[in-house]
């Protein structure tokens, strides 16, 4: 079987506490702080179809065959598979749009991304937006992050290890943090390999 591996880089856009906090993150005229409900969310990007994740109890073949295949390939796998297949969707205080469904950039060959938008489900208001890249597109999107942003990023890097559960291979990797020194709820994180 022919395995796929996802690196990626993830743009996080928290809310802010503080009373004297730095101006809200946005993305594509979506900022942290608006109120939105699903649809207006899904319209904004552009996506017409998507479905309705809903908390409802599974029979317990699906259950268990969800879990054997957690066990195979790591229960984040499963599920990020999961989510491939069913494609964008909504549920009770997110929005989750594809990956390749919006792109960034002007380039000749913008860069594919997904993105999923956290919101408050009482007051619909958005409490965090979250952007994933492939870590391949690291250069372009930093570019991106320095323009928008400013060049002042604190960077922190972790270790951390990564398994392939179907072949039971593992190999280290590193995660990089960078966090904007001056809008401190702006972080940008990317992981890579080390081979």
């Amino acid at each position: 079987m022919k395995t796929r591996m996802l690196l990626a880089l993830l743009l996080a856009c928290g809310m802010a506490k503080a009373a004297n906090a730095a101006p809200p993150c946005h993305f594509k005229g979506l900022s942290v702080g608006d109120k939105a409900t699903p649809q207006q969310i899904m319209s904004h990007f552009g996506v017409a179809k998507y479905g309705v994740d809903a908390d409802k109890p599974e029979d317990s073949a699906a259950e268990a065959a969800r879990l054997r295949r957690g066990e195979t390939v790591g229960l984040m796998n499963a599920v990020e598979e999961e989510w491939w297949k069913e494609g964008s969707a909504c549920g009770y205080d997110y929005c989750r749009i594809k990956y390749g469904q919006v792109s960034v950039g002007s380039e000749p060959f913008p860069i594919q991304v997904g993105v999923d938008v956290f919101f408050d489900a009482s007051t619909r208001q958005i409490t965090a937006i979250d952007v994933t890249y492939d870590s391949t597109a690291w250069d372009e999107v930093l570019g991106l992050l320095n323009t928008k942003y400013g060049k002042n990023w604190r960077e922190c890097d972790t270790q951390g290890v990564t398994m392939n559960y179907e072949t039971k291979k593992s190999f280290q990797s590193v995660i990089s943090v960078l966090t904007h020194r001056q809008l401190g709820i702006n972080r940008a994180y990317i992981a890579s390999a080390i081979r």
